[in-house]
């Protein structure tokens, strides 16, 4: 006894089985604590309501209300910003509860309604992961409040109520296992930019030692590699995939853009630095590269003073590298006669020249952290929101998914239809609780039909088994007992449901339900089988208009987005090659490739979150990274260079423009192939590796500006013809490896969104940068 050697082996195992599973299930006991923290604020709320105040109105808003934003919605962020979380959301609340109570009495106005709010609540999704995050939540407040009876005497018990739940969950929310704030994703961001900063010193100073002796260059190249290593392995864990889901940087202010900006830049130019050591350093003994170096010390130097901004520090100073990248453009040109063409020292170059673009954009983006103005001049296309207001920024996000190929706009009509029809057909039968109808829809809603199948069978086979229980429960447990039982039995819905899955959701939540309103009312085992006659009504109208409306979701989307980007992408090759040949000027604004670009994420998003499909399928990821890379580096390449006339060499320019013309004609077959689900044809692909080849530049004269301008075009078409080698081989064999980015001076696409667990067809994806 005194050294705890008794102790019930069968109670130890006991309590042990269930502790393993749930700890299995859910790591951290995350969703058990939400789930005690919402079960003590409804019931508090409820039964003050119920029993003290004498007032069930206020008592179901108080409980539903703590429910909605709890259990069926996530506030997310640091303590204090889930606070004010919580309170935009009452006051919107606020407004969707007095409008869903005045419009109640009438079907017709009732269902005109759910349209509306339906839409715009899901809709606003777009506008950032926090926003999308408290959608269920948003849209449960008008639909509890847009049934009969049709009571607007009642809205001031029914707002008390709403209050009373959402303070009750703020509180428990700061005090009662408190969630802890998510990991800042600035400290994640900040060793990458060092780490990649340490890298361009180490290389930089082994561009500076001589390499007349093996042993001398072996020792530097080891301390190189050993640099990179960690380097990418830090630019790795700036992979979406690879953050947690509240570190990612998504939403549509401008610290969080900045933030997405940083990673991006930091895995660009850790890959553009391993570009350069390929070419330079790892081949043995080398010249040195005095001028290289420098640059790339000026470029450390901007990468660890925009780490340093990421600790509230100043934004890094810019004109040292200016100067050093002007001085190092203009000595490339002027020691460019290549007779024999272009050299591997001549993709260093640009590598180089890359590798300082690249850290001055995160200079640029630490600004943004700053929240200072940015230096005067023209910013990179992908910088501009560093000079646009919050306002404008939402108005963009809004603005460019307003289009039929837009997942976010499909998902709005499709949840403001489901919910519209659901309200009609409750208003129509007169559905005693019509309620559960709508939140079955809501809930249970898919983005495909395929997705809608798998779940309608999990939550009928769920609610089934709930209704059994609950017409046990209502048959032989006595009702002095519900007070006591209703806790227990939510925190074991509502932990039930995010760890083991919609089957288990159900049941709980229909036996939660069923114990509610019991207290409320005398009832019998038929309230439960009311309850699953409600479950499968809003899920066949969920099914039904998932089928109808875009079944496919965000895999049939996400084939034609991919190839009318690439088509769009030969398009801006063509245009962006002839600027630079002849200097003619090409449209401006938001292109038609960044739009597609930024649909092609999302779809891409909500792919992942749907059910696998049959087959092989194109490695879509590296596709993603293609179109991304025609988009981003088109704008720089016409941000760089503005209409100025054309090249003083029309040889060079007319075989510059018949080599882009070949690898365009390239592209849009790889968008035909990707349409037709065939392989790029071989011969295309021979034409197009030996237009680049006759057409590279070589033997240039002494004019910097023009010589950038011939440089520049040829290594983006080199690139791109490494990118269709990469599409050629995953579109014939969507098993094949993928590759490393190649060896040139494109910017690499800022990684694609990653799929979250999607719950409703609501909030199916997570913003990435459009």
């Amino acid at each position: 006894m005194a050294n705890g050697s008794v102790v019930t082996p069968a109670a130890a195992r006991l309590w042990h089985a269930p502790s393993a599973v749930m700890a299995r299930h859910d790591p951290g006991y995350t969703a058990l604590r939400r789930a005690v923290r919402v079960t003590v604020a409804a019931c508090v709320g409820f039964y003050v309501c119920h029993l003290v105040i004498d007032d069930d109105t206020m008592a179901i808003y108080a409980l539903f209300a703590a429910v909605a934003l709890g259990a069926l919605s996530e506030v997310t962020g640091a303590p204090a910003t889930r606070t004010r979380g919580y309170g935009i959301v009452l006051v919107v609340g606020a407004v969707l509860v007095t409008a869903g109570t005045l419009v109640a009495g009438s079907t017709a106005a009732a269902v005109a309604g759910m349209l509306v709010f339906g839409f715009a609540i899901s809709y606003s999704s777009v506008a950032g992961p926090r926003i999308g995050g408290v959608a269920n939540g948003l849209q449960l407040f008008y639909v509890l409040a847009c049934f009969p009876p049709f009571a607007p005497e009642q809205l001031g018990e029914r707002l008390a109520g709403l209050a009373i739940g959402v303070v009750l969950l703020a509180i428990a929310d700061r005090t009662l296992l408190p969630a802890p704030a998510p990991p800042d994703p600035a400290r994640r961001i900040g060793v990458g930019l060092r780490t990649a900063a340490g890298f361009a010193t180490a290389v930089a100073s082994d561009l500076r030692s001589t390499g007349g002796t093996p042993a001398a260059a072996t020792g530097g190249t080891a301390v190189v590699a050993a640099v990179r290593r960690d380097a990418q392995a830090a630019a790795d864990a700036l992979r979406l995939a690879d953050m947690p889901l509240p570190e990612r940087p998504l939403g549509c202010g401008l610290r969080d853009r900045s933030l997405f900006t940083l990673a991006a830049e930091t895995r660009l130019v850790t890959a553009r630095l391993g570009t350069l050591t390929d070419l330079l350093v790892t081949d043995g003994p080398h010249p040195r590269h005095p001028l290289t170096a420098d640059l790339l010390d000026a470029s450390a130097a901007v990468l660890e003073g925009s780490a340093r901004t990421l600790q509230g520090g100043a934004p890094p100073p810019l004109d040292a590298l200016d100067t050093a990248l002007g001085a190092y453009l203009g000595m490339r040109v002027r020691h460019l006669p290549l007779p024999d063409g272009p050299t591997p020292d001549l993709r260093a170059g640009l590598a180089a020249a890359a590798v300082a673009q690249t850290a001055r954009n995160t200079g640029l983006a630490a600004h943004g952290i700053a929240r200072l103005p940015v230096p005067p001049g023209p910013l990179p296309d992908e910088l501009r929101f560093l000079r646009m207001s919050r306002f404008e920024l939402v108005r963009l996000r809004l603005a460019n998914n307003v289009t039929p190929r837009s997942v976010y706009l499909q998902n709005a009509l499709r949840v403001a239809i489901g919910l519209g029809v659901a309200r009609l057909v409750a208003g129509v039968f007169d559905l005693s609780h019509g309620f559960w109808v709508l939140l079955a829809t809501l809930s249970l809603m898919r983005t495909s039909a395929v997705a809608s199948r798998s779940i309608l069978v999990k939550a009928f086979v769920g609610t089934l088994i709930g209704a059994a229980a609950a017409a046990a429960v209502l048959t032989w447990v006595h009702t002095s007992l519900y007070a006591w039982l209703l806790p227990f039995l939510m925190i074991a819905a509502f932990a039930a449901g995010p760890a083991f899955g919609v089957a288990a959701g159900q049941a709980g939540f229909t036996l939660v339900v069923s114990v509610l309103f019991a207290q409320l009312d005398p009832a019998t085992w038929q309230l439960a089988a009311v309850r699953l006659q409600d479950v499968v009504t809003g899920g066949v109208i969920g099914a039904l208009i998932g089928a109808v409306m875009w079944p496919r979701g965000g895999g049939g989307e996400l084939r034609r987005l991919a190839a009318d980007s690439l088509r769009a992408g030969a398009d801006e090759l063509r245009d962006t090659v002839r600027l630079l040949a002849e200097g003619t000027p090409v449209p401006t604004g938001f292109s038609q490739l960044r739009r597609l670009a930024g649909l092609l994420n999302h779809s891409f998003v909500q792919y992942r979150g749907e059910p696998p499909r049959p087959g092989p399928q194109p490695d879509w990821l590296t596709l993603i990274g293609v179109v991304h890379r025609l988009s981003t580096y088109s704008a720089t390449l016409r941000q760089r260079h503005p209409p100025s006339g054309p090249l003083p060499w029309p040889e060079t320019a007319t075989r510059i423009e018949a080599a882009a013309a070949e690898v365009a004609l390239s592209v849009r077959g790889a968008a035909d192939a990707l349409d037709a689900g065939e392989a790029v044809p071989a011969a295309t692909m021979r034409a197009c590796h030996e237009a680049v080849t006759v057409h590279a530049p070589s033997n240039l004269a002494d004019d910097v500006e023009a010589g950038l301008r011939v440089l520049d075009a040829w290594a983006w078409l080199t690139t791109v013809v490494d990118d269709l080698d990469r599409l050629t081989r995953l579109l014939s064999d969507p098993a094949a490896p993928t590759f490393p980015a190649p060896a040139a001076a494109e910017p690499p696409a800022p990684p694609a969104a990653q799929a979250t667990q999607e719950r409703s067809a609501v909030n199916p994806t997570e913003i990435e940068g459009s």
